[in-house]
């Protein structure tokens, strides 16, 4: 058996991420990979794991449906086969922050992602806010991507002042240079 993907997803409140934890320690479960964070205070997890010993998706969905209930959470669990978890062609990608900030418009998301598919350049991660001021709504994009040897660059980076001019946003492009997480 492959690996198991938990997401949860609930009002937020202290315990969630030790309720689900103490459960998968209980059943001898190893979290490889996770992700947790707070929206407008709806909490939301996804967890990669290896199952303990006769743990499967129906035993571990079971397992967590008492701690969903008690923590307010709509869990799921899904089987994913190791093949599917293999990231070896991101391992020769440079690892970039894009940022985006301008005035709220419907579309930034959008525009700026398309740009980023129509090169093959993988988003890792992206944290969005909406920031309130007595001037107008300020809107916050911070994208961690993966660009592939073969993406040509520039013309990426052209693209990006383009849309930046589009919808009236400053984006900036900057590698990191540290150890990935």
């Amino acid at each position: 058996m492959g690996h198991l993907v938990i997401f949860a997803v609930g009002k937020d409140r202290p315990g969630i991420v030790a309720g689900v934890s103490r459960v998968l320690y209980e059943l001898g479960c190893n979290i490889e990979d996770s992700s947790m964070t707070i929206l407008k205070n709806q909490f939301a997890m996804i967890l990669i794991i290896a199952p303990g010993p006769g743990v499967d998706k129906d035993s571990l969905q079971e397992k967590l449906k008492e701690v969903g209930k008690e923590l307010g959470l709509k869990i799921t669990v899904n089987e994913v086969e190791d093949q599917e978890l293999d990231t070896s062609i991101w391992d020769q990608a440079q690892r970039c922050i894009l940022t985006v900030f301008g005035a709220d418009k419907i579309g930034i998301v959008y525009k700026v992602s398309r740009i980023l598919a129509e090169r093959g350049i993988n988003i890792a991660d992206v944290k969005t806010k909406v920031i309130r001021r007595d001037e107008g709504n300020i809107y916050a994009m911070i994208l961690e991507i993966d660009i592939l040897p073969k993406t040509d660059v520039d013309e990426f980076k052209e693209a990006l002042q383009v849309t930046a001019k589009e919808l009236e946003v400053d984006i900036n492009l900057r590698e990191i240079t540290t150890a990935r997480m």
